[in-house]
């Protein structure tokens, strides 16, 4: 008598988490946005003031707002970690 073994079950085609689609659907509105906008506008840092194209505004906002995030993110987590032990 000879074991046979089981056959591999054909794999389920798994959809990427809906999170990554939120994400680039939104990277895609902003990169929309700043693309639609060009135009070059004043910017006051308080103690100076500057002069930018509007696109790299929106950008460099979304950039910062994401990164501001992630951190948030990273910091509750380890939060939580610190609860659980």
């Amino acid at each position: 008598m000879v074991d046979e073994a089981p056959s591999p079950r054909p794999q389920k085609r798994q959809l990427p988490p809906a999170r990554l689609i939120v994400a680039a659907i939104a990277a895609a509105l902003v990169l929309w946005f700043a693309l639609v906008n060009t135009r070059r506008v004043k910017i006051d840092y308080i103690v100076v003031e500057r002069e930018s194209r509007l696109i790299f505004v929106i950008l460099g906002s979304a950039l910062l707002g994401a990164l501001a995030g992630a951190l948030l993110r990273r910091v509750r987590r380890r939060e939580h970690h610190r609860d659980d032990d």
